[in-house]
């Protein structure tokens, strides 16, 4: 049963969804470091094994862009579930109500640290399993120095206009843009200075998915109604 939040056990794995239209588009195995009522930090290594929705091997995407394809991805939904390797070691922040996920990386030989990562998406929603969103195609990235910029404003732009995604998601990505920024000054939540020298416990291995989840496991079969029933 879907609920708009919970909390999980520190070191158990989860997984994070993307639907989109009535299916499951992306599944990442997570490992829980921190889950209260407000934020779920997760871990995602080197290496775990995710499922991408893609189209990169399809006629249709022939000779397009990754941005292009992306696009074309969701406006027409013919793609099918690919198994790839998560990298770089990366720290994820869910939040409550929020339409951000922030993302921190860090390079795996060397252990320095990348950056933050914003991802504008749809406020989180938790079952038994773990949580869902959905990509809403604008970002921010923010550097070490905490230098920021926009990350794909025209895709965004052109989801907008060809009816990808609905117009009243532009003043929700607004409003949460000027919340993350305003974190980003203060060096607050995500972009406090001890995150960005998080250690995990190297003994700890890889999440896996269940095997419903990966690529051709029955989730990916399965309606959104029945999923969450």
């Amino acid at each position: 049963m879907v609920e708009p939040w919970r909390t999980f056990e520190p070191d158990r794995t989860i997984v994070v969804r993307e639907q989109w239209r009535d299916r499951l588009w992306s599944a990442v195995p997570h490992r829980v470091v921190r889950s209260d009522d407000e934020t779920l930090v997760s871990w995602v290594p080197t290496g775990a094994v995710a499922v991408w929705s893609s189209n990169r091997d399809l006629p249709p995407a022939a000779g397009l862009s990754r941005e292009e394809r992306k696009l074309l991805a969701l406006q027409t939904c013919e793609v099918h579930p690919v198994e790839r390797p998560e990298a770089p070691d990366k720290l994820f922040f869910h939040r409550r109500d929020r339409w951000s996920r922030v993302n921190l990386g860090w390079d795996p030989r060397t252990g320095s640290f990348n950056g933050w990562y914003v991802n504008f998406e749809r406020p989180p929603a938790a079952d038994d399993d773990g949580i869902t969103s959905m990509d809403l195609v604008i970002d921010i990235w923010v550097d070490p120095d905490r230098s920021w910029r926009w990350k794909d404003r025209d895709d965004f732009d052109r989801a907008i206009s060809d009816g990808i995604h609905p117009p009243e998601v532009r003043p929700m990505i607004e409003a949460e843009a000027t919340r993350v920024i305003a974190e980003i000054d203060r060096a607050s939540g995500p972009f406090a200075p001890e995150w960005a020298d998080f250690h995990a416990d190297p003994a700890a291995g890889l999440p896996t998915l269940p095997d419903r989840y990966r690529h051709d496991g029955t989730e990916w079969s399965r309606s959104l109604e029945e999923r969450w029933r």
